[in-house]
């Protein structure tokens, strides 16, 4: 089956602008046939704003095609963008849960967790 083009446009419209409300209910939309799509319109060089509208459209995804943009992900300044990028490039969708605390996803668990993903692929 092909990719949407309407569910494509959809993503893109609500990623350019940040509609994070948006990314959260496309996310159930996307098939196989969507992620290499979308990951083909993901720039490196974007403000993180967008790529981490990309990081929580594609947080549910596995594999090598979106691993460019979740190892970028690592990098954002926003902790819970880095923990879903964590739990993408692991397959370990149950780390999330190791990451929160009771205000929410704890900046310093992801940062720890993030060290010790990067030391293991060394």
């Amino acid at each position: 089956m092909p990719a949407s083009p309407n569910l494509i446009s959809k993503a893109l419209a609500a990623i350019n602008q940040a509609d994070f409300e948006a990314i959260e209910g496309l996310r159930d939309e996307i098939r196989p046939a969507d992620v290499p799509e979308l990951v083909k319109t993901w720039q490196p060089s974007s403000t993180w704003l967008i790529k981490d509208g990309y990081a929580a459209l594609l947080m549910d995804q596995l594999g090598e095609v979106v691993r460019p943009v979740m190892a970028d992900a690592l990098n954002s300044p926003t902790a819970e963008t880095r923990a879903y990028a964590l739990c993408s490039l692991t397959g370990d969708f149950s780390l999330f849960d190791q990451l929160l605390t009771s205000g929410g996803v704890d900046a310093r668990k992801v940062d720890a967790a993030v060290a010790r993903y990067r030391a293991q692929r060394r």
